[in-house]
């Protein structure tokens, strides 16, 4: 995710938590089975945990609305989201989208520490009844817990070496999870890949955001497997047919109109959408590099070698495009 305002509004820890324990004041869930972390289910194409700072930017939805289309095509199986903000109506706004496709139960992990300067959102808010975290959604047929917690059970029933995750916001979810001993076992034994949306070079807000530099770079020190990155996207306008070509309870279309505020949604740069295609298809539509290094303010760099650190970038930035507006405006 991209910063598009400098807005700033400061949410206690108190209020994330009290906001979890009334659950939600939306209708019923689409989806009554009872999947869960720590549930078997059945997993079809790849399987990922998608890890959003789904707030300021609304580029976030955007990727997760691809991922549900791809998961409607059979490519992937969405295992959970985790959530690295601390913005209290987020889970109930991740819940709608994830609703809206009929996979209202897939878990959500989240962020229960605080954060310096949290994010306000444009799409939803406490203020406006039509906002995303009010469409239909049910947070108590769901399982919102630590994002570290809902990692470990995810991650404990896939096969070796198979689990991608998508990181399009900050690391601090991840450094807590290879902090813990099981979770770090967890990351050796059964993901394949992270990929991270960021800037290769001194990037200024998701690895610096909040003051979380320190715990992106122990990420980039001490991920055990293969991290790539990818910062493709700001001239890649997607979402612009959101509002001509789905219907009006789609919580994709309304938070793309309301991240403009008013009338029908311009379309938004695609930074976090081009990750996810990456972290899917690889190089069926990206080249990767694997010489080279990257770097962060504080003058940490570190350098790519084959299967472990590398980046990558779109062969042809028209065809990732147009494959991201089609996966977006997917009919569930």
């Amino acid at each position: 995710m991209k910063i598009k305002k400098n807005v700033m509004v400061v949410f206690t820890l108190m209020a994330f938590f009290a906001c979890l324990s009334c659950k939600d004041s939306g209708t019923g869930s689409d989806n009554d089975d009872d999947s869960g972390p720590n549930s078997e289910i059945e997993v079809v194409g790849v399987p990922i945990i998608y890890e959003t700072d789904m707030t300021l930017d609304v580029d976030d939805v955007g990727a997760l609305a691809v991922l549900h289309g791809l998961q409607t095509e059979g490519e992937v199986t969405i295992l959970g989201v985790c959530y690295n903000e601390v913005h209290p109506l987020a889970p109930a706004a991740i819940d709608a989208i994830n609703t809206y496709y009929n996979r209202g139960t897939i878990p959500i992990g989240i962020y229960t520490k605080s954060l310096k300067d949290p994010d306000p959102s444009d799409y939803y808010t406490q203020d406006r009844l039509t906002d995303v975290d009010n469409m239909t959604h049910n947070l108590a047929d769901n399982t919102v817990a630590d994002a570290v917690e809902v990692y470990k059970q995810l991650l404990a029933t896939q096969a070796d070496s198979s689990v991608v995750i998508i990181s399009v916001g900050f690391l601090n979810n991840l450094h807590d999870l290879l902090l813990d001993p099981e979770g770090l076992a967890l990351v050796k034994s059964k993901v394949r890949l992270l990929a991270v949306m960021g800037g290769l070079h001194n990037d200024g807000f998701n690895f610096v955001r909040h003051d979380l530099v320190g715990q992106t770079q122990y990420v980039f020190e001490n991920w055990p497997g293969t991290l790539v990155t990818t910062h493709v996207g700001a001239d890649m306008i997607t979402g612009e047919t959101l509002t001509s070509s789905t219907p009006s309870n789609n919580p994709v279309r309304r938070s793309y109109e309301l991240e403009w505020g008013v009338g029908p949604n311009r379309g938004r740069s695609s930074w976090d959408q081009v990750t996810t295609l990456y972290a899917i298809f690889g190089t069926q539509y990206y080249t990767e590099d694997w010489d080279g290094g990257g770097s962060l303010v504080n003058g940490f760099t570190w350098t790519f070698s084959k299967g472990h650190r590398g980046y990558a970038a779109p062969k042809n930035n028209s065809q990732v495009e147009n494959e991201i507006e089609r996966l977006m405006t997917l009919a569930p």
